[in-house]
């Protein structure tokens, strides 16, 4: 059986499995984040991919604010109780953003392997290379 991409639209993003292992997710150009809506993306991920393992690239544009109640909560934490997400990838275009990110992951510590930058082929040659391994030696 092949599974074709999935697409579907949040208040903010846009979220397209790009392959059974790869999650795409790029925030709308001038979206604020907020808890309720980063909520949303989260539940809407987790309906696209179900229940395998899989890898995320997110891309975050440079106009994109946020409200602290987004950075308060841990959005991946039903993810890591469940092992489902194995690397992230986040392109963040602002230097605030990118830097906000950053701490955000150091306050809540994840289990799987994270490269925050600005650039976004260096996350996309980081993320195939981090799938790669992860198929070769399931870890």
């Amino acid at each position: 059986m092949t599974l074709e991409p999935r697409e579907a639209r949040t208040t903010i993003a846009t979220l397209l499995r790009v392959r059974p292992d790869l999650l795409e997710i790029n925030y709308d150009p001038g979206c604020v984040l907020t808890a309720e809506h980063m909520t949303e993306v989260q539940e809407t991920r987790r309906s696209i991919m179900g229940g395998q393992p899989y890898g995320m690239l997110t891309i975050i544009p440079e106009d994109v604010d946020f409200n602290l109640d987004a950075m308060r909560m841990d959005h991946l934490a039903v993810d890591r109780s469940l092992g489902q997400v194995v690397a992230t990838a986040v392109v963040a275009k602002a230097s605030m953003i990118e830097r906000l990110i950053t701490v955000y992951f150091k306050y809540f510590p994840q289990l799987h392997r994270i490269l925050v930058t600005d650039k976004e082929a260096e996350a996309r040659s980081w993320l195939m290379a981090q799938l790669e391994e992860i198929s070769n030696t399931g870890s």
